[in-house]
C-alpha cells in the first residue's frame, strides 16, 4: 500500500529515508526535497508499506504547460540493497510500481507519467520492461559511476590507488598545496561559481545559474550536510570541490579548477582529503559521480572521457546502473509527451537558462 507521510513521519523523514534497504540517498533526504522546492518543484513524502516492510520516497511534481505534470522520483525509490534485487525486493517493487499508479491517478488526475531511477545495477536479472516501465529517452542522473570504499582505514585506502594517482597526491603536498575548509557564504558561492565556470569554459558542459548553486550550496551547507574544500598555492586559488554525505555516502558533487599551476596536482589533493573528510563523518563509501558507461570508457570523444581517466587512478572498478524509467500514468497524455519531450526542455533551458530537472 502507497500513501502520503504523515506529519510525525515528515519530521524524521531523513531517518525513515536512511532505514530504507538501499540505505537511503541524498537525493531524497528532506534538505534536497527543499531545494528542489526552490527551484519549482513540489514535493510529496509517501509511504509504502507491506507487512514488516516500509520504503519511504520523496515524489516531485512539477507541471508542463496544459497538458498535466511530471512525477519524479530521484534515485528512488530504495528497495535495493547494494544495487542488486532479490526475490523479495522485486516482489515489493513490482507491488510498488502498481500501486503506485493506482494512487497517482487518485492524486492528481493531471498526472502524466512517473520517472524512477533506483540504484539498481545494470547487470541484474531483474527485467522493468516487464513492470509496463519504459526505458527513459535519457538518464536525468549520471548513470555510471566510481565508489571509492572507505571502511579500511586511510593508510589502506590509500595504497589502493594506482601508484600514479599516489605520486600526485604526494607531489601536491612536497610543492606546498595546501586544503583548506571555506565557509559556503557569498565570498564562497562566487570562488565555487568561478571555478566551476572556468572548467565549463573548457569542457563545454552546460552550467545551471549560479542561484541555483549557491542555494543548495548554502542550503546543505547550513544542515552540516556538506563540505566546501579549496586547494591553496602561496596565495593562488587552484581547484575546489564541494562534497555533501548523507549517513554512511559521501558524493563528489561539484568541482572545478582554474588554469593556475596545474603541474601541481591539485586535484587528486583534494579528492584524498575530501575522502578522508568523508570518512570522518561516518561515510563507509565515496560516490565520484559521473563516467562514462562501460562501452565507452576507452572512447576519446565521449564527454566523461577525461574525468574517468582521473578518478580512475582511484579505483578503476565502474559500478553502472539501470538509469531512469518511465511509468506513464495516462497513456494518452504521456504519448504526447513523448512527441514532444525533447522540444519542450530545449525550450524550457532556452526560456528559462536552468534546466527543466
Amino acid at each position: 500500500m502507497i500513501r502520503l507521510a504523515n506529519e510525525a513521519e515528515i519530521a524524521q523523514w531523513d531517518d525513515l529515508v536512511l532505514a530504507n534497504a538501499d540505505g537511503g540517498h541524498i537525493y531524497q533526504s528532506s534538505e534536497w526535497a527543499k531545494v528542489k522546492e526552490y527551484n519549482g518543484w513540489e514535493t510529496i513524502y509517501c509511504i509504502y508499506e507491506a507487512t514488516a516492510y516500509i520504503v519511504a520516497f520523496v515524489l516531485l511534481r512539477k507541471p508542463v504547460s496544459i497538458l498535466g505534470s511530471i512525477y519524479y522520483c530521484p534515485k528512488g525509490p530504495g528497495f535495493f540493497t547494494s544495487y542488486q534485487s532479490n526475490q523479495d525486493s522485486r516482489a515489493h517493487f513490482s507491488e510498488f510500481i502498481y500501486d503506485i499508479k493506482t494512487f497517482l491517478k487518485h492524486y492528481d488526475n493531471q498526472a502524466i507519467v512517473l520517472k524512477v531511477e533506483p540504484e539498481l545495477e545494470c547487470e541484474d536479472k531483474f527485467e522493468f520492461s516487464k513492470l509496463e516501465l519504459i526505458k527513459s529517452s535519457s538518464d536525468l542522473q549520471f548513470k555510471a559511476t566510481i565508489f571509492v570504499d572507505l571502511k579500511p582505514s586511510e593508510e589502506a585506502i590509500l595504497a589502493s590507488f594506482k601508484q600514479k594517482t599516489r605520486y600526485n597526491i604526494g607531489l601536491a603536498r612536497r610543492r606546498g598545496v595546501m586544503v583548506e575548509s571555506r565557509a559556503m557564504d557569498d565570498a564562497g558561492v562566487d570562488l565555487m561559481y568561478e571555478l566551476m565556470a572556468a572548467t565549463q569554459s573548457r569542457a563545454k558542459f552546460f552550467l545551471r545559474p549560479k542561484d541555483y548553486f549557491g542555494h543548495y550550496w548554502r542550503a546543505l551547507g547550513t544542515a552540516k550536510m556538506a563540505n566546501f574544500l579549496v586547494a591553496m598555492h602561496d596565495n593562488d586559488v587552484l581547484g575546489g570541490v564541494f562534497i555533501t554525505h548523507f549517513g554512511t555516502k559521501a558524493y563528489y558533487k561539484d568541482g572545478g579548477s582554474f588554469d593556475t599551476k596545474r603541474n601541481l596536482m591539485a586535484p587528486y589533493l583534494l579528492q584524498w582529503e575530501a575522502m578522508q573528510w568523508s570518512k570522518k563523518q561516518g561515510a563507509s563509501v565515496y560516490d565520484m559521480v559521473a563516467v562514462p558507461p562501460r562501452a565507452e570508457l576507452n572512447n576519446p570523444s565521449h564527454h566523461h572521457y577525461g574525468l574517468y581517466q582521473f578518478k580512475k587512478g582511484f579505483n578503476e572498478t565502474t559500478t553502472e546502473f539501470m538509469g531512469c524509467w518511465d511509468l506513464p500514468i495516462n497513456i494518452q497524455k504521456f504519448k504526447i509527451w513523448k512527441s514532444q519531450e525533447q522540444n519542450y526542455l530545449k525550450l524550457y533551458a532556452k526560456m528559462k537558462k536552468n534546466l527543466f530537472w
